[in-house]
């Protein structure tokens, strides 16, 4: 099977959760199964924004990124978290290969511009454009792409690109079968804070549209969408903390969080 894990939140804080996910993804590539990890950050990137001295905004989830935080992301999740990701994937005996959305032209993006925002996002894109080749032979490597969330704009600038949107346009690009969303949430939340365990593209249209979901739930659920559109088959939002939570996805077992379908009727 041929895969796309998204990890980010508190699960790439805590040692612990971190390791056992990345032992999961080398047990599934040993199996036979080919993933591709991309990872986001931002919790590391806004203390090391809040150590230089740096102020975090958001818009609608989206961190707007000016010239002095594009540096500072690029450093730390192009660099820093990506490189830990690699060489504890490397501690289980699985070969990564650590990577941003810039390197090979992997990913292409355009200024994103939001309507109605009261403020320029500056440099953040919208995914648009994947180099599928470069999956195939890597994947065909029995090499683990680690990607980070920066891409390369047709300006040939950086631009910092949301993690959820990344694996959407990766899982896309590799062909994946399935997409799944590590979390440090139960999964889509309804209304009476339930979760959801199935949700279709109808489901998640209304909750945007009743402001049930908000903050980094409104681009993780778009992406979520955009995969569908693109022919992933399944996408699921899942508890990353669970016990062998991966290995259920896979094969099927998995009574966790939130399987998000295509069909609008």
């Amino acid at each position: 099977m041929r895969l796309t894990v998204k990890l980010g939140g508190s699960l790439l804080e805590e040692s612990a959760s971190r390791r056992a996910l990345l032992g999961q993804v080398a047990d599934l590539v040993r199996d036979g199964h080919e993933i591709t990890l991309v990872h986001g950050g931002g919790r590391a990137l806004s203390r090391r924004l809040s150590q230089l001295g740096i102020e975090s905004h958001f818009v609608d989830g989206l961190r707007v990124t000016d010239a002095a935080t594009l540096s500072v992301a690029v450093m730390v999740l192009a660099g820093e978290v990506n490189k830990m990701l690699v060489s504890e994937m490397g501690e289980t005996g699985c070969r990564a290969l650590g990577i941003c959305g810039a390197d090979a032209w992997l990913v292409r993006c355009e200024r994103l511009s939001l309507t109605g925002a009261r403020r320029d996002l500056e440099y953040v894109g919208k995914p648009v454009s994947v180099n599928s080749e470069f999956f195939n032979m890597v994947l065909k490597w029995g090499l683990v792409p680690v990607i980070s969330s920066i891409a390369l704009g047709w300006d040939f600038r950086l631009y910092n690109v949301n993690a959820d949107q990344m694996a959407s346009v990766c899982a896309r690009g590799s062909g994946a079968q399935a997409l799944v969303y590590l979390t440090d949430v139960p999964g889509i939340m309804g209304e009476g804070e339930t979760v959801l365990r199935h949700a279709r593209r109808t489901d998640i249209e209304s909750l945007h549209a009743r402001g049930i979901l908000t903050g980094g739930m409104l681009p993780k659920t778009t992406s979520c969408l955009e995969a569908l559109d693109s022919g992933i088959e399944s996408v699921f939002i899942v508890p990353g903390k669970s016990p062998e939570i991966l290995k259920g996805v896979v094969s099927g077992k998995n009574k966790e969080g939130t399987q998000i379908h295509g069909n609008k009727d």
